[in-house]
């Protein structure tokens, strides 16, 4: 019969298979053969679950489609159970909350009664000083599965064998690798045999080199940092109403964090200590700090035992770049704007594509950077940014580097803007330098770029000698800006050119500018700031001659005063501009004054001589050919045509208006004409065509968000309704435009982009 031995302690048992009694066989001599099995004093792991899991986030929130598509990935009884292992690696930028939410997600996996066989955590402290290896981090998954250090193997290669042997004889188990930062941390500690057990990876990098389901993790929706920043407040004290008492400051605090969850918990630490204190202080010291990544930091640790500062975990990223990719990295950081075009990345780093693209690649695979869908663009977050450029201030050996991308960058936006003002305005074959096909184009640039290119008009040239490039891209806006109706942000910008002129002390700036900012401010209906707006560039034109600017401060000193209703001011200055234009011999000024003459004109009942003027200036513009100038003319003639009873003439004058508007693209004066043509239809007695009309005016109002348009065409479409004896349609129009007119102001008249002069 075989017999058996075990070793316990110091002593042995013996005795035969399937005997459920124990020898003492201490001094013995056995005949025949024995099977003998060594156990130590710990106690043989159990193939029954375990679970090494950290506890789930206290505060968690704004992850539900992650969450739902990780639990997806991880379902053992996707794919029948056939698969031995499924590998799914979480990225995202460190901050980003990635612990958290696998932490979440390995949770709500075992509540759902998956992964019997349980589930092991080990932090591999990737971008520490001394991350864990994975021969240590093996070590602690065997003694987490009962494997007693007596029983560990003397080698790694051994050790590896065991894990996977432990994990083979098990039900399915999860385990998660959390904070890695190579695949040979990854790599040994897979299992082998044995269905169903799935590995969560987390880390800063994509783990393009192992067979694994790849996820990407962003920050949170702006709703999602509120409730983050409300639960972490009222966990602590449920009373705290910070949240719901200032939510404009809320929405400030989660944006001055780029809604990072790393920066959101930071910010909640600091309001709980300062509980006492609104949100505003806060985010008023953030908005001023010089470094906001090294001032989002507080005392203590997370749930998970991290640090509450944002700084060392971009350090770290950053000290693990090799030179020439902390190069590319620093100059992408100098990029305006929430995106980066490939052109613009070229610009600032001075390298060809074929060189320049495998960095922006290693850039998205270590997370500083996300690829937009259709390529060619790359977004950099706000605090990668912030970062980017507050080490190259850091680095001295870097500053001329830094200054000359800068520069370099701002000569490329002004020949592209010079060309794309060219396209908007309808005239690009007067631009010897066409950087775009169609005028579609242009806009389609300027819409991609607008964010970066209304921040690049705050920058300087550094010494500010000579005319600042920024300068010149704030004038070269504000055709485009006029077509997107983008009235604080043209007022922003000529502001900022005006005083970046006065700066440098170049006259014809300051002249050009204060004009150009008193046409915004016009536009915001303030109308006595632009008057003396423009009054400044006409007493800075005269003083150094610039015909110019004279006539266009002039002409528009009489829009002002037109909308001022001080008519026969605005006659004679609408007069002197077209004089000096004359006499100057810039002709397309001197009729575009002539049109903004006309308009004074009819403002003040002298109709005859608004007609002469709309025609004499129809005519230069035709001859000309500016279309811009004839569909102002067109439509200011067919006003006074309208004035004067002369409905069906109105009708031809607008319509061929209507025409020229789909030519140029001019769809906002196109919902201005419409709405006339409707005005002019229901004198004539169409009603149902000038209810259409007036209608296709609203839906363009609408679109542009010109909430005075939209308050006319809803009181023409009233008009209309009645003459339909639709009074019930009717009533319902009239309380609409009521309440638009009690919110924006009580003249409808004032909807219309004046004509200005290119």
């Amino acid at each position: 019969m075989q017999q058996w031995a075990v070793l316990r302690g110091d002593e042995w048992w013996a005795g035969p298979v399937g005997d459920g009694d124990h020898i003492d066989m201490r001094g013995s001599t056995f005949y025949g053969p024995v099977t003998g099995k060594s156990e130590s004093s710990r106690a043989a792991p159990s193939p029954t679950a375990l679970s090494a899991l950290p506890a789930a986030p206290a505060v968690f929130t704004g992850r539900e489609d992650e969450v739902a598509e990780l639990l997806g990935a991880l379902d053992p009884g996707v794919g029948g159970g056939s698969e031995s292992v499924v590998i799914s690696a979480v990225s995202g930028l460190g901050g980003v909350g990635k612990t958290a939410l696998a932490l979440c997600v390995a949770h709500a996996a075992r509540g759902r009664g998956w992964f019997a066989g349980g589930a092991l955590f080990v932090d591999l402290r990737g971008y520490d000083d001394v991350p864990v290896t994975a021969d240590q981090a093996v070590l602690a998954l065997l003694r987490a599965l009962g494997v007693g250090d007596a029983d560990l193997p003397p080698t790694a290669d051994e050790q590896y064998a065991r894990y996977r042997a432990e994990l083979s004889s098990r039900e399915p188990v999860l385990i998660v690798l959390d904070n890695a930062s190579d695949p040979a941390q990854i790599a040994p500690l897979l299992p082998g045999e044995g269905g169903g057990h799935r590995v969560l990876v987390t880390s800063r990098e994509v783990q393009d080199s192992l067979p694994v389901r790849q996820f990407r993790v962003d920050g949170l929706t702006p709703d999602a940092s509120r409730d983050l920043i409300d639960r972490s407040l009222r966990q602590y004290e449920p009373g705290d109403r910070r949240v719901t008492d200032e939510p404009e400051a809320v929405r400030q605090l989660a944006e001055l964090c780029g809604h990072l969850p790393l920066a959101l918990l930071i910010v909640s630490a600091l309001l709980r200590r300062r509980r006492q204190r609104p949100v505003s202080t806060l985010v008023g010291e953030l908005r001023v700090a010089e470094d906001r990544v090294q001032a989002l930091r507080a005392k203590g640790v997370d749930q998970y035992g991290k640090e509450l500062s944002l700084r060392p975990v971009f350090d770290v990223m950053y000290a693990r770049m090799e030179p020439e990719l902390a190069r590319v990295f620093r100059l992408l950081g100098q990029a305006p704007g929430d995106s980066i075009e490939l052109k613009v990345a070229g610009t600032l780093t001075w390298l060809e594509r074929e060189r320049l693209e495998p960095f922006l690649d290693e850039l998205a695979a270590v997370s500083l950077l996300t690829p937009l869908p259709g390529g060619g663009r790359w977004v950099m977050h706000d605090l990668v940014r912030v970062y980017a450029r507050l080490v190259a201030v850091e680095d001295p050996g870097v500053h001329e580097d830094v200054a000359q991308a800068r520069r370099r960058l701002l000569k490329f936006y002004v020949k592209l803007l010079a060309s794309a003002k060219t396209h908007v305005e309808g005239i690009a074959e007067e631009e010897p330098q066409n950087y775009f096909n169609t005028r579609e184009r242009a806009v389609a640039w300027l819409d991609s770029e607008r964010t970066g290119l209304l921040e690049i008009c705050h920058w300087t040239d550094g010494d500010d000698k000579g005319r600042p490039d920024s300068l010149l891209i704030a004038l070269y806006l504000d055709s485009y800006l006029l077509l997107r109706r983008a009235f604080d942000d043209w007022a922003t910008v000529t502001k900022a050119a005006y005083e970046a002129a006065c700066r440098v002390h170049d006259s014809w700036a300051e002249a050009r500018t204060s004009d150009a900012h008193g046409l915004a401010l016009f536009l915001l209906r303030r109308f006595e700031e632009a008057e003396t707006a423009h009054r400044r560039a006409l007493r800075l034109s005269e003083d150094s001659g610039d015909a110019e600017v004279q006539t266009m401060a002039w002409d528009h000193i009489g829009i002002t005063l037109v909308a001022l209703r001080r008519y026969d001011d605005a006659i004679d200055a609408h007069t002197r501009s077209a004089r000096i234009a004359a006499k100057a011999g810039l002709v397309r000024h001197a009729s575009n004054a002539r049109v903004n003459l006309g308009a004074a004109l009819g403002s003040a009942g002298r109709m005859e001589e608004a007609q002469d003027a709309f025609e004499e200036a129809l005519a230069v513009h035709v001859e000309l050919g500016d279309k811009r100038g004839e569909i102002a003319a067109r439509d200011g003639l067919g006003t006074i045509l309208f004035k004067l009873g002369r409905h069906e003439e109105a009708v031809t004058a607008f319509v061929h208006a209507l025409g020229l508007c789909a030519e140029s693209g001019d769809w906002h004066r196109r919902a201005n004409i419409w709405n006339n043509l409707g005005r002019t239809w229901r004198k004539l007695g169409l009603h149902d065509e000038a209810l259409g009309a007036h209608i296709r005016a609203l839906n363009w109002y609408v679109f542009f968000r010109d909430r005075l348009g939209e308050t006319s065409a809803r009181a023409n479409i009233r008009a209309a309704l009645l003459q339909l004896d639709r009074t019930k349609d009717a009533q319902s129009v009239r309380r609409q435009a009521l309440d638009l007119y009690r919110k924006f102001g009580d003249d409808p008249n004032i909807t219309e982009l004046p004509n200005t002069h290119p």
